[in-house]
C-alpha cells in the first residue's frame, strides 16, 4: 500500500508518505474537497451558528487569523450519545455541529466512516500490534485563505494521534521538514492521501516511526487552499504504551515544532487524558503551554 520515493527526495523520512486507497479515486476525493470548500463558501453568519464554542464537546466551526495560524475550520468527530458521567475526557464524546443539509451530512459521515477503514488498513500495516478499539476520530475541513505575501498558515507541528491521513487540493504549500532541517513540499497527487505519523505513533513505537514536523505556507493570492486532515487516534480510554521495545532518540527539529510531549515520555499514559488537556485545558504544546 505504501508508496515509495513519493518525492523524489532521499531526505524525506519516512514519517511522511502517500497511498492510493481503494476507497478514494480521484473523484471521491474530488467531491470531498468540493463538498468542504462549499461549506466555507457559506455567509459567516451560517458558519458562526456552528461555532465551536456552542459545542462541550468541542465540535464545530472557528477561525485562526494570527502570526502562526491563518485559515478556518471545522471539526467533527464521531456522532454519538453525550456520555453521562465518567472522566473529564468523556465529555469529548458526542455529537457534531451540522450545516441545515441532510445530505452534505450523510456524505461526511460517509467520508469518515472510510477514512476509519482507510486508518486501520494502513495503521495495521505500519504496526500490527497496535490496538486500534474505538479509536478516538477527528476530521477537519480547513480552508486557507489567499494572502497578499507569503505567511504561516499553520506553524510548525506533529499530530498528536497514531497517523493522520489528509486529502488535499491541488493548490500547494504543505511542508514537511526532514532529518536535515529542509522544509520540503508535499505535491498534491490527485487520488492520493498523504499520511502523517504521529506523536502517538513515534512513542509506542520507541522513534522508530518518526512522527512529522510539518508546517503550511499560503502562497496564493489568488485563490484559498482546502485541505481535509483525519486523525486517527487511540480509545479516549485507551492505556498507549511501548511497542517496540528498542527505543530510538528524538530527532531534532532544527526549529520550534509545537509538540505535546516537548520529550520523548517515559512511561504509559491512558490518551484521553493527554487529548483532554489539549482540549479542555488548552495545553497544546508542552513547550508554549507548560505539561
Amino acid at each position: 500500500m505504501r508508496e515509495t520515493g513519493l518525492f523524489n527526495n532521499s531526505d524525506i523520512d519516512n514519517g511522511c508518505f502517500s497511498v492510493q486507497h481503494p476507497l478514494f479515486p480521484p473523484e471521491r476525493c474530488a467531491a470531498a474537497l468540493a463538498d468542504a470548500s462549499a461549506f466555507f463558501k457559506r455567509p459567516a453568519m451560517e458558519k458562526q451558528a456552528l461555532a465551536i464554542e456552542r459545542s462541550p464537546h468541542f465540535r464545530g466551526y472557528s477561525e485562526m487569523r494570527n502570526e502562526r495560524d491563518w485559515r478556518e475550520q471545522i471539526h467533527f468527530g464521531r456522532e454519538e450519545p453525550t456520555r453521562g458521567s465518567g472522566p473529564e475526557y468523556e465529555q469529548l464524546r458526542g455529537p457534531n455541529l451540522w450545516p441545515d443539509n441532510a445530505a452534505w451530512r450523510a456524505r461526511t459521515l460517509a467520508l469518515m466512516a472510510d477514512l476509519e477503514t482507510a486508518g486501520r488498513e494502513i495503521l495495521q500495516e505500519l504496526v500490527p500490534e497496535a490496538h486500534l478499539e474505538d479509536p478516538y476520530l477527528l476530521l477537519k475541513m480547513i480552508c486557507y485563505q489567499p494572502s497578499a505575501a507569503p505567511r504561516s498558515g499553520v506553524a510548525p507541528h506533529v499530530d498528536f494521534s497514531w497517523i493522520t491521513l489528509l486529502i488535499q487540493d491541488d493548490t500547494g504549500g504543505l511542508e514537511v521538514q526532514n532529518s536535515r532541517g529542509d522544509w520540503v513540499e508535499v505535491p498534491p497527487q490527485s487520488g492520493h492521501l498523504v499520511v502523517n505519523v504521529g506523536e502517538i505513533l513515534e512513542f509506542a513505537s520507541g522513534g522508530h516511526h518518526r512522527a512529522t514536523p510539518h508546517r503550511v505556507v499560503n502562497r496564493s493570492g489568488a485563490r484559498t487552499r482546502i485541505s481535509l486532515p483525519f486523525f486517527f487516534n487511540p480509545g479516549l480510554a485507551s492505556t498507549v504504551q511501548r511497542i517496540n521495545g528498542d527505543t530510538h532518540a528524538y530527532r531534532d527539529d532544527h526549529c520550534h515544532v509545537h509538540r505535546v510531549f516537548p520529550a520523548s515520555p517515559t512511561s504509559p499514559f491512558v490518551f484521553g487524558e493527554e487529548e483532554w488537556k489539549r482540549k479542555g485545558l488548552g495545553i497544546w504544546c508542552g513547550t508554549c503551554v507548560g505539561g
